[in-house]
C-alpha cells in the first residue's frame, strides 16, 4: 500500500471577503501527518483533529496541485489550509 507524508499549514488569520478575495495574513506549520492513499484528505485531517469530526467532504474545495493541496470552505471561499507533499512511500 501507498503512503503519503504531508506537512499541514494552517491558514489561522485569513482576511477578506468571497467577494473581493482573501489574503493569508498569518499562518503556521501543525507538523507531518502520514495518510494512506485509499483514505481521503478530509477523513485524514478529521482523524488527527485539525477537521471537527461532524463536518463533510462536501462542505470543502480541495484543489489538489501535485506536491501541494489547498483546501478552501466551498460556501464562503475562504482558504483553511494547505498540505505539502513531503514524500510518499510504499509499506
Amino acid at each position: 500500500m501507498k503512503f503519503y507524508e504531508y506537512k499541514l499549514i494552517n491558514y489561522f488569520d485569513v482576511w477578506g471577503n468571497k467577494e473581493e478575495g482573501y489574503e493569508v495574513n498569518n499562518l503556521c506549520d501543525e507538523g507531518n501527518f502520514h495518510v494512506a492513499e485509499d483514505i481521503e484528505i478530509i477523513k485524514a485531517l478529521k482523524k488527527i483533529g485539525f477537521l471537527l469530526p461532524n463536518v463533510r467532504k462536501n462542505q470543502f474545495i480541495i484543489e489538489d496541485m501535485g506536491e501541494i493541496i489547498e483546501i478552501s470552505h466551498k460556501k464562503s471561499l475562504q482558504p483553511i489550509c494547505r498540505l505539502e507533499l513531503i514524500q510518499s512511500y510504499n509499506d
